[in-house]
């Protein structure tokens, strides 16, 4: 009998897990980590390619980092043996556990093929092919994890090709698991051989049993490359039909026909099991490796009240969304409170002369008219857009809206404002400008047209200040001064009535020392106040 080796490398050796002819596989304790670890073991000499191969899953595993694949620690070589370093998973291999349990229900056994599902996306994502999925590669967890493991004869990648690892016509994985196409010639596989696998170990999962029972022989060879194998739904009655809908397509003789990714396998698993309490599915598995005498419950999808009422709350708000849009639209008062409410819109004919500026804007607010405190109207305050500029809902809802005004002017409108019979006030501002009007409302459609009135050019109150753009302190001999008549004229020499608002002025600052700063600034015709301050840089000498 071996003796049990007291350490390996760094790691402190537990027990002996397993061994072979090829190496051994022991538990061992991390010394920095204080963990668990498991450490795989090849000692077969003379044998480059399998050496290349235990190194290069090394490689593999360091490449990919996942919560559904075990994790890799350390690789290493110590005397004429080569080392692999892994996560322990304390629970048992899919294997073992269907020799304990036989079959599962549909829906645990689904759990545990969605989350191997997404451990071989992930795999394929990184240009890994297993080649060798099958139960016993399939690690479930005391916390219910499941894991992907033994990347022993995975392929992909340059470092593959390069290393010559898998020769042409060798057959390389598990024969009950593996595709047509790979009894053949296991290095030209690609991921459809993964699915195909994937397919006969959820077969075993759901029945208790391979498709392809037996051993491996030219018969079972033949049935394999037929594609014929008994139905599950009758060796398990009352499988659910997404099991069956996933076997036929993923168990297909040509690869051509399976699913191409583990994309589409996943989105259906993922929508099937969101009915399920996953977590109630997942503490059952972990109960059936702690015991062997432990049921499957029934397993039902999420209470249907739940569902109902899920569904009652979104019909609620969005029947809250519909009223909100109807009331905002006004389309309640003009279908059902017609009766006591009357439409008031408020239009302006603007000249082409005055130009359309994003600083012209146009508010509207209504006030009821009762000769004492004259209180605004809650809820009316609106804004005078463009009428061409309107959205189409806007133009639908409200319909097309007509002004006095010709070809010399822009018409501008306000939203619908629904008021009561009554005596009322609008007012209307923009900039420095307000318009007052009084109206009666009654039961006739009503629209107040506002008179923009002639444009008057303003004087420019203008305000100045010129700092150092090192010290930030004020310059106060800096001078401003303003381009006219082809002159800079300083401020302080204009007369007032000059530097006018509806035109472009340039304003230059300067200061000895200094670079000028020159401003181009269009000044609109409703504005009378211009403040400017100059931060000056050092002239360099």
């Amino acid at each position: 009998m071996i003796a049990l080796p007291d350490k390996i490398g760094k790691y402190k050796i537990v027990s002996l897990v397993a061994r072979g002819g090829m190496g051994a596989v022991y538990k061992a304790l991390h010394p920095t980590l204080k963990r668990h670890v498991i450490i795989k073991k090849l000692t077969i000499r003379g044998n480059a390619a399998i050496t290349e191969r235990f190194k290069r899953e090394a490689q593999i595993l360091l490449d990919l980092n996942n919560p559904h694949i075990v994790h890799f620690y350390d690789y290493f070589k110590e005397g004429s043996a080569h080392y692999i370093v892994l996560e322990f998973v304390d629970g048992l291999s899919l294997d073992k556990l269907l020799k304990r349990k036989t079959r599962f229900s549909g829906e645990m056994a689904l759990l545990i093929f969605y989350d191997a599902c997404l451990a071989l996306k992930y795999a394929h994502d990184h240009g890994i092919v297993h080649r060798d999925i099958k139960p016993g590669n399939i690690l479930i967890s005391r916390r219910g994890e499941v894991k992907l493991a033994d990347f022993g004869i995975a392929s992909g990648g340059e470092d593959e090709e390069s290393a010559d690892l898998t020769s042409s016509g060798v057959t390389l994985g598990t024969p009950s698991y593996m595709p047509p196409e790979q009894f053949s010639d296991s290095s030209t596989v690609d991921k459809r051989a993964d699915i195909y696998a994937m397919g006969v170990m959820l077969y075993e999962m759901v029945t208790g049993v391979k498709p392809f029972p037996g051993a491996f022989s030219p018969e079972t060879l033949a049935s394999i490359q037929r594609g014929k194998y008994p139905s599950p739904g009758r060796l398990a009655p009352g499988l659910p039909p997404v099991v069956c809908r996933l076997l036929r397509k993923m168990i297909r003789p040509d690869p051509d026909k399976r699913f191409q990714d583990m994309a589409p396998v996943i989105r259906i698993l993922k929508r099937f099991l969101s009915r399920y309490n996953t977590h109630q599915i997942r503490t059952v598995m972990v109960k059936n490796m702690l015991t062997d005498q432990v049921a499957e419950p029934q397993f039902l999808p999420r209470n249907r009240l739940l569902l109902k009422i899920s569904s009652a709350i979104l019909a609620a708000v969005l029947f809250a969304g519909v009223v909100f849009f109807a009331w905002r639209e006004g389309l309640i008062h003009r279908f059902l409170l017609r009766t006591w409410y009357t439409p008031v819109t408020v239009t302006m004919d603007l000249p082409n002369t005055v130009p359309a500026s994003a600083d012209q804007v146009f508010r509207v607010f209504f006030f009821l008219n009762d000769a004492d405190s004259i209180p605004e109207v809650p809820g009316t305050q609106r804004t005078l857009d463009f009428v061409d500029e309107r959205p189409l809902l806007t133009r639908i809802v409200d319909g097309e809206v007509s002004t006095p005004g010709g070809k010399l002017v822009r018409p501008l409108a306000a939203r619908p404002v629904w008021l009561k019979s009554g005596a009322y006030r609008v007012k209307i501002t923009m900039g420095p400008r307000i318009w007052w009007r009084s109206l009666v409302v009654d039961k006739d459609d009503e629209t107040v047209h506002i008179d923009f009135g002639r444009v008057v050019q303003r004087s420019i109150r203008l305000s100045t200040l010129a700092l150092d753009a090192r010290s930030g302190k004020r310059l106060s001999d800096a001078v401003f001064s303003v381009l006219y008549k082809r002159d800079w004229v300083p401020i302080e020499s204009l007369d007032r009535e000059v530097l006018t608002s509806g035109t472009v002025w340039k304003i230059r600052a300067w200061a000895e020392g200094y670079v000028p700063e020159i401003f181009s600034l269009k000044i609109e015709w409703f504005q009378d106040e211009l403040d400017i301050s100059a931060t000056l840089v050092p002239a360099e000498k």
